[in-house]
């Protein structure tokens, strides 16, 4: 920074530690460190006179009285109030009483209020816990404004980290096909050549996962995930890149979802315990309770005395269905962010082989950065410097996310230290990674209830390759279901553990669970039911009671969209226990609408979810066709499916609602001619009003567009007639 004449012109760095020196032998000490590193050319009197020394004891108060004098002294020989940035290149134990210390003779404050700043940077590991990360946390917001703070994730200053933002935001032709239905896993992997060089005593206690794991793989994972940010502010990617470190799952099964090893030789390092459990490789598998993301793979890896440095984030497409590719072959397109050994983007792509007529050959379109990793490494921290002094706190991160990634990795280290040993690995070579069979999915489901509901859902189910026997007293063959006679046949079909699903009316639920021949007798522990019809939700509660007596897991789904989103992709709005839910997550994922589904903890919550729904749909379809009985009866002469058509185009009452309304006013006419002006209505709204009055709540609208369904039995209207076009539209009913 120097040499780049990019330091402000006035610059004093006040070094300090507990080595006894003066200022004379701390710039000797300075200028041994330039030879040494080849930075010759910042040898000289002016750049060393930059340099004072402050010995002292950090725990200590009379230490933190002296620091403030010599600073003091500054702003005086200066004559302004000066600037201070305060840089921890400390152990985590250290940060609270340095924090405590600052404050104490309000070093953590600028020495005016006018003119003057101070701030601080903050190097990782933020904590060796999550208890002690917590408390970090909590002292830095005592006492330092987060404007203030500047946590340092080095990575961050990599020109290549920084070009993920620039890459997926300002250009949009992979962005589409940014998410879990088009990617089949994400790999986040920080291999190293080097071992630990010397530093035993500190990587003993931190271990892989720490080292490289808890913070730099998380934040590429989060950079590469994250929702578009609305600006480069830096709160908007905070929160954008927290979003996803939250969402990630937490691993539930070590066992599976975890591998550590530790290179032969590590122990007899300097520094490192003789009988050290610290892990120098570690991969973790998991996913992202996220919308765009939820079922994808991630997979997290890193270590040291690897084979070679490979540090790079692979995002890797599904294989298309149908692939126009030779038989027996698989291609898939992947892209890579690439930080070692040679930094920069690379799409690998596949194209026809020349002179062939279906042969593919591997193609790459690639942007690469000049490599020289120490250079960079000096650039990085160079720019970190720059930034802080700046005031830009885009580089660096916030302590949600700090925090965020402490809650997933703490309880990794905590499940390791009740696992045993580490595997070993030969130094240079890449640990033998047990291939842990993935539990099998259940590909299998029966479907009580071939309505148009069911029958629309089988046929979505079938179409992404899923297995469906179905039951309806009233059903025929059906293409892409095999239609049995009985429940019991229905439950002979089926692969252990059982999954039956109903879409039968709320009426005949427990007769088709409870009854001589139910459900309930003829399924076995570890089975599921899944009820994703209109079914009251303390119903839902009393039956997933019944069941799990016999051991039978019970879920409750809401289901919405109609027939037609029963077909095509449906909005789920899932209740259980989250073991049953996430064992068959997959049929959710296959079945739902993108970003179409999600659960909410407790039996009967999905139920309530849906109900309450229901009852808004009440609501929101009475001041439709209210404000369309309006229109109608103005003297304007009014086309009323072109009002329909352009308040569904960018009004704020766009909406599905709108469409189907649209739909019907073209199918029928503006004077719903031979439409129904009595309006029928199901349990869901009365069920929605009497939970309200049982909570206490006040639903007006919602009651009174109960009641005009009612009174619409005995005076029908034109306000009706638009209802039961609604209906007819959007589910299916009858509208004479």
């Amino acid at each position: 920074m120097f040499t780049s004449k990019s330091l402000p012109e006035r610059v004093t760095v006040v070094s300090t530690s507990r080595l006894a020196m003066n200022d004379g032998a701390f710039r000797l000490h300075v200028r041994e460190a330039l030879l040494k590193s080849g930075n010759a050319q910042a040898v000289d009197e002016q750049f060393l006179n930059l340099f004072q020394y402050l010995p002292g004891d950090f725990s200590s108060p009379e230490f933190y009285q002296a620091l403030k004098v010599k600073l003091d002294q500054v702003d005086i020989d200066w004559g302004v109030c000066t600037n201070k940035l305060f840089y921890f290149a400390v152990p985590p134990n250290a940060y609270a009483v340095l924090f405590q210390g600052l404050a104490r003779v309000r070093l953590n404050e600028p020495c005016s209020s006018a003119t003057g700043w101070t701030r601080i940077l903050v190097e990782k590991p933020y904590g060796s816990t999550l208890p002690e990360a917590e408390t970090i946390n909590a002292l830095l917001e005592k006492h330092f404004r987060p404007e203030q703070v500047y946590r340092i994730d080095h990575y961050l200053g990599k020109q290549a980290v920084q070009n993920i933002l620039s890459f997926r935001f300002s250009n949009t032709f992979l962005e589409p096909s940014w998410s879990r239905e088009f990617v089949e896993r994400v790999e986040v992997r920080i291999h190293e050549k080097i071992t630990i060089e010397g530093r035993g005593a500190f990587y003993d206690q931190v271990g892989a996962l720490l080292d490289v794991g808890q913070n730099h793989a998380l934040q590429l994972l989060a950079l590469v995930a994250m929702e578009h940010p609305s600006s480069l502010n830096a709160n908007v990617i905070w929160q954008k890149r927290t979003e996803i470190l939250e969402a990630l799952r937490p691993v539930t099964d070590s066992a599976a979802q975890t591998f550590r090893a530790q290179y032969e030789g590590y122990r007899e390092q300097p520094g490192v315990a003789t009988d050290s459990t610290t892990e120098t490789f570690f991969r973790v598998t998991t996913t992202l309770d996220h919308p765009r993301w939820r079922g994808v793979p991630i997979i997290i890896e890193g270590g040291k005395n690897l084979p070679a440095d490979d540090k790079q984030v692979i995002v890797t497409f599904k294989h298309p269905t149908p692939c126009l590719c030779p038989p027996g072959q698989h291609y898939q397109t992947k892209a890579h962010f690439r930080l070692a050994p040679n930094p920069g983007v690379a799409i690998q792509f596949w194209s026809r082989k020349s002179g062939s007529t279906t042969e593919l050959q591997e193609r790459w379109l690639t942007f690469d950065y000049p490599a020289d990793e120490q250079q960079r490494y000096l650039a990085e921290y160079a720019q970190l410097l720059s930034e802080a002094i700046m005031g830009n706190q885009l580089l660096f991160i916030s302590g949600r996310e700090a925090l965020a990634s402490w809650r997933f990795v703490d309880p990794i280290r905590q499940a390791w230290k009740t696992m045993g040993r580490p595997q070993t690995y030969a130094p240079q070579t890449l640990p033998n990674t047990p291939t842990v069979p993935a539990k099998e999915k259940v590909q299998t489901i029966g479907m009580v209830g071939l309505g148009k509901m069911g029958l629309n859902l089988s046929l979505r189910l079938a179409e992404k390759r899923w297995s469906v026997a179905g039951f309806d007293p009233q059903a025929k063959s059906v293409q892409g279901v095999s239609v049995v006679d009985s429940l019991s046949s229905l439950v002979e079909q089926l692969p252990s553990p059982k999954v039956v699903w109903l879409m039968v009316p709320h009426q005949v639920v427990d007769q088709t669970l409870f009854g001589k021949v139910g459900l309930a007798s003829l399924l076995h522990k570890g089975d599921i039911v899944i009820d994703g019809g209109n079914s009251y939700y303390r119903d839902s509660i009393r039956r997933a009671k019944k069941l799990s007596i016999k051991g039978i897991k019970f879920i409750d789904v809401g289901v919405s969209g109609g027939p037609g989103g029963a077909r095509y992709g449906p909005s789920l709005m899932v209740g259980g226990q989250r073991q049953d839910v996430e064992q068959v997550e997959h049929l959710f994922l296959d079945l739902a609408l993108s970003d179409g589904y999600q659960f909410f903890p407790g039996h009967g919550a999905g139920h309530f979810v849906k109900m309450v729904h229901n009852g808004i749909e009440y609501g929101m379809m009475q001041a439709v066709a209210e404000g369309f009985t309006i229109l109608k009866k103005s003297s304007f002469k009014l086309d009323l499916a072109k009002v329909a058509e352009v308040y569904n185009h960018g009004s704020v009452i766009e909406s599905r609602l709108m469409e189907w309304l649209r739909r019907g006013l073209v199918l029928h006419g503006p004077d719903f001619k031979g439409v129904s002006g009595t309006v029928a209505h199901t349990g869901e709204g009365e069920w929605t009003v009497k939970t309200a009055k049982a909570l206490k709540v006040q639903t007006k609208i919602i009651e009174a567009s109960l009641q005009f369904r009612k009174l619409s039995a005995k005076k029908p209207s034109y306000t009706a007639k638009i209802l039961s076009a609604l209906r007819e539209q959007f589910g299916g009913h009858a509208s004479r």
